[in-house]
């Protein structure tokens, strides 16, 4: 059974191996290689924490049963961007668990944690070269703010998507 699970300070190991596995298949020709091959699992935990400390972060691992699948965060945006206070950070799923709905779920929750605390709208970054991901993300209803590419490092090259609450998908 697939759910959401609060992460906590002792999840941060899990959440780091989870990502360096999504970005192998994600990132791939987008992000060095060398970033890719020797993921820093010791400065993605201390950073993770960091943000984690931040009362107004909620991170949370998707898990299937005791094998965690993807991961998200959302609050605190990491970026300004115009007067949006509220961003989902970050979104991945291994690529086994990708089109099978888990994103539409949990942007449903995103939405439901917004409405709850008064949040009528909020943002996401995507990289450009990232197609597959802005695909997803037009159809939960975003809509480009901005395009911000053209940087030596293609890692750097980043879309703003924004949605509105009144909206549905």
């Amino acid at each position: 059974m697939i759910y959401f699970k609060k992460a906590t300070y002792d999840d941060l190991p899990t959440l780091a191996a989870t990502r360096q596995k999504v970005w192998a298949t994600t990132y791939r020709g987008i992000y060095a290689d060398e970033m890719i091959d020797h993921f820093d699992h010791a400065w993605h935990i201390a950073r993770d924490r960091r943000r984690m400390e931040d009362p107004k972060q909620d991170f949370y691992l998707v898990m299937d049963d005791d094998v965690c699948v993807g991961y998200f965060y959302f609050g605190t945006p990491h970026v300004d961007y115009k007067d949006f206070t509220f961003c989902l950070n970050s979104l991945y799923f291994l690529r086994e668990y990708r089109g099978r709905g888990l994103g539409r779920r949990v942007f449903n929750f995103v939405r439901s944690v917004c409405r709850e605390r008064g949040i009528d709208k909020f943002f996401n970054g995507c990289n450009v070269h990232n197609l597959p991901a802005q695909g997803f993300y037009r159809k939960m209803g975003g809509v480009v703010g901005k395009i911000d590419d053209g940087h030596t490092n293609k890692a750097e090259d980043q879309m703003y998507f924004e949605y509105n609450l009144g909206e549905e998908i």
